[in-house]
């Protein structure tokens, strides 16, 4: 079992990218939780997928606006966002329950900036994301997201691609990979695109819902 300074130290090990973790039989608690939520968003922005994933429980679980999804389903995910450099405000976690020595949910609101978002400067989407956390890891990751939602930006983005590059327009974006190298490369693809689509967006003083 992970007790507290154990769980902590984990995490500040991996924000810092460090192998070894120190231990201790501390009770954790609301505080340690908190610690831990942190350090979630530091390694997601890091784009560390194996860090962020050690933070979870084996047999954590994850689910979204999408619905439900398995551990290979969210590492896909994690790895398509990464390689697109997707980048979350910093939260303002607060704990909304705490089973004492089982386990302490907190809310993290924040906000999503994938690699579309920050090439145009269009709207974040506001996320709702709740963790439920134990001295063993993660136990429970959910989330939702408001408006304007992720097609704010990605339908204008699609309408462009099959404008400019129909070759490929069926093939980045979301859920377009079945395993975690897909993912990676429909990441790095889906950036060399927003990153065409900005320039162009931006050098013509356009609009980016409408076009030039």
């Amino acid at each position: 079992m992970m007790k507290r300074q154990r769980l902590v130290a984990m995490a500040v090990c991996l924000a810092l990218g460090l192998v070894a973790c120190g231990s201790s039989e501390d009770t954790f608690d609301a505080d340690d939780a908190l610690a831990v939520a942190e350090s979630y968003f530091d390694t997601y922005n890091s784009g560390d997928v194996e860090s962020v994933l050690a933070l979870f429980e084996p047999g954590a679980t994850f689910s979204n606006s999408f619905g439900v999804h398995t551990r290979a389903d969210w590492e896909q995910l994690l790895a398509w966002n990464a390689a697109q450099g997707t980048i979350l405000s910093p939260p303002d976690c607060t704990v909304t329950e705490e089973i004492p020595e089982v386990s302490v949910t907190v809310s993290c609101p924040h906000t999503n900036l994938d690699v579309l978002v920050q090439a145009v400067d269009g709207p974040p989407v506001a996320i709702g994301l709740r963790l439920t956390i134990s001295d063993d890891g993660i136990s429970d990751w959910d989330f939702n997201f408001g408006k304007p939602d992720f097609n704010a930006v990605a339908i204008p983005f699609r309408r462009w691609m099959t404008e400019n590059h129909p070759e490929d327009a069926n093939v980045v974006g979301f859920g377009n990979w079945t395993s975690v190298e897909e993912a990676e490369r429909n990441g790095i693809l889906t950036a060399q695109y927003a990153k065409e689509w900005g320039a162009e967006i931006e050098a013509g003083n356009c609009d980016y819902v409408y076009g030039c």
